[in-house]
């Protein structure tokens, strides 16, 4: 039962994410330096696809199309680890492991205070990430949350120990476990914590119109003085991603968090500029490998060469999707000299007529949710795949719950899914290691959770190169899931705005933005 809760909430957060980018493609633009000195004042306006259902911690994804404008404005970061590596510090002051990764300890910034009046000490991150590890809250983060084993909180430091080594940890930090909120007011239950919730972020919540817009003040008590910038950020919700564009254009907003293939579109015939994170992953096909067809390794090898994700993308995305050659981010030294499988219609025929042979014609559903371009995804594999012989395949389209619960329950051959990532280690392990809560397709290889392992635990980049390169090539050898466009979110924003910062995955920090009067 425990790890069917855990792979729920997994799920959810799968699930969320691929819905709010379910027009994923293109290729990220990196965001430009901004001009001359902040100038304190003003208010961004910015429209986004999805309104959060609550404003507990515990249930926020930290991506820029999610949670993350919110998350960050009210409850600030521990810290935040770019892509590259590197650490830079914010209520924390340093995240240090004394042995490889496997003993950790956080220090905060002295004299730390909630907007209650209450302190944010290390007693209050235990609270935190206890929560996220307790089942019963169902948060997205757990697994990850679940890799701490113990907690000592002393004052402005917490020692931490994890269930295994992960060298870079502060990633899933910086991801996954950043947002801190008061105890006092999180005990005070959720009802009371939607309507005044409390956090040490650059900004507290003045006003939320459930369907109408969130209006968010500044923190005069903010610990980094003279940020935040900004007086207020107003964010405003839509899902239709035209109507949204329409809104920015007609001066109803500064900005637009969407998925990138919408942003990098649309926005660049609007004179926007694009801020958006390089990710590894995709949205995907991906494969039970737990029951038939896909018990066999050979039928997954032969989905994988036998779409033509080229032709899906014409047919579904109008050929402005990004078709992932790799596993790994575009450029990222972990692909090395590993590409995903190539369209080969010949030796995919091959290995459906030896299925058939020995009494394993391929046969099987698609599953899909209710999405028009999720759907068409899931027709386009159809259509190729039902041209071949000795292959059968159906799609059958679930709303959001039919679908989430049947995952849950790994119900499904196959099923329209995502993953993405920024540093691999540990969110990749979460999805492909052995038993992992991530892991919805049930692969199980002692190879890949070696490979795995050793990427977590490697202290310097030559051995991490080392590790994911492996895990690029047992990828490929073990054929999971059919990688058929690159998921990359963003913002775009008008060339009044100023200092957008993107992390981890295409979360983004909101103390450093300001308007240009």
């Amino acid at each position: 039962m425990r790890e069917k809760h855990s792979l729920r909430a997994a799920v959810i957060a799968v699930a969320v994410a691929l819905l709010a980018a379910c027009g994923s493609g293109g290729s990220p633009s990196g965001t430009s330096p901004d001009p001359g000195k902040p100038q304190s004042g003003g208010t961004l306006r910015v429209v986004k696809q999805t309104e959060p259902s609550g404003l507990d911690p515990a249930k926020m994804l930290n991506q820029v199309i999610s949670e993350s404008l919110i998350g960050s404005s009210l409850f600030g970061q521990l810290l935040i680890v770019d892509d590259e590596g590197q650490t830079e510090y914010g209520l924390a002051k340093s995240l240090v492991t004394s042995d490889g990764g496997t003993t950790w300890q956080l220090r905060l910034r002295d004299g730390l205070k909630f907007t209650d009046g209450t302190p944010l000490d290390a007693a209050a991150v235990e609270f935190n990430w206890a929560r996220l590890k307790d089942k019963a809250v169902g948060s997205p983060s757990r697994a990850f949350a679940s890799f701490v084993k113990t907690m000592t909180p002393k004052g402005q430091t917490l020692d931490f120990t994890l269930t295994q080594p992960i060298a870079e940890f502060g990633s899933a930090i910086a991801s996954d476990m950043n947002f801190i909120a008061s105890p006092r007011a999180l005990g005070a239950g959720a009802q009371k914590f939607d309507a005044k919730p409390v956090g040490a972020g650059p900004f507290v919540l003045k006003s939320w119109k459930r369907g109408g817009q969130m209006v968010l003040a500044r923190n005069p008590a903010y610990y980094d003085a003279p940020r935040p910038y900004l007086d207020q950020l107003v964010l405003t919700f839509n899902t239709d991603t035209n109507q949204m564009f329409d809104t920015q254009q007609a001066g109803g907003a500064d900005a637009v968090a969407s998925s990138a293939s919408d942003l990098l579109r649309t926005a660049e015939k609007r004179g926007l500029t694009v801020g958006a994170s390089n990710l590894g992953g995709g949205t995907s096909l991906t494969l039970n490998t737990q029951q038939a067809p896909f018990d066999d390794v050979r039928a997954r090898r032969a989905l994988l060469m036998g779409v033509d994700r080229a032709a899906v993308n014409v047919a579904v995305y109008k050929n402005a999707a990004a078709v992932p050659d790799t596993l790994f981010a575009d450029g990222s030294p972990y692909n090395g000299g590993t590409t995903l499988p190539k369209y080969d219609k010949a030796a995919a025929q091959k290995l459906f007529d030896e299925l058939a042979a020995e009494g394993k014609p391929v046969r099987f559903t698609v599953t899909t949710y209710q999405v028009t371009q999720l759907k068409r995804v899931a027709e386009a594999v159809q259509a190729q795949l039902n041209q071949y012989d000795n292959v059968e395949v159906e799609v059958e389209t679930l709303d959001y719950s039919t679908a989430v619960a049947k995952t849950v329950g790994r119900q499904f051959q196959s099923i329209v899914s995502a993953v993405t990532f920024d540093r691999p280690s540990p969110r990749l392990y979460t999805v492909l290691a052995t038993g992992q809560a991530n892991n919805v397709g049930g692969l199980s290889s002692p190879d890949l959770d070696e490979a795995l392992s050793a990427g977590m635990k490697a202290t310097d980049e030559k051995a991490r190169e080392r590790a994911n390169r492996e895990v690029a090539r047992l990828f490929n050898e073990l054929a999971p899931s059919l990688l058929f466009t690159r998921s990359a979110y963003g913002i775009a924003y008008s060339d009044k705005v100023h200092g957008v910062e993107l992390y981890a995955r295409s979360a983004i920090r909101t103390d450093s933005l300001w308007m240009t009067k």
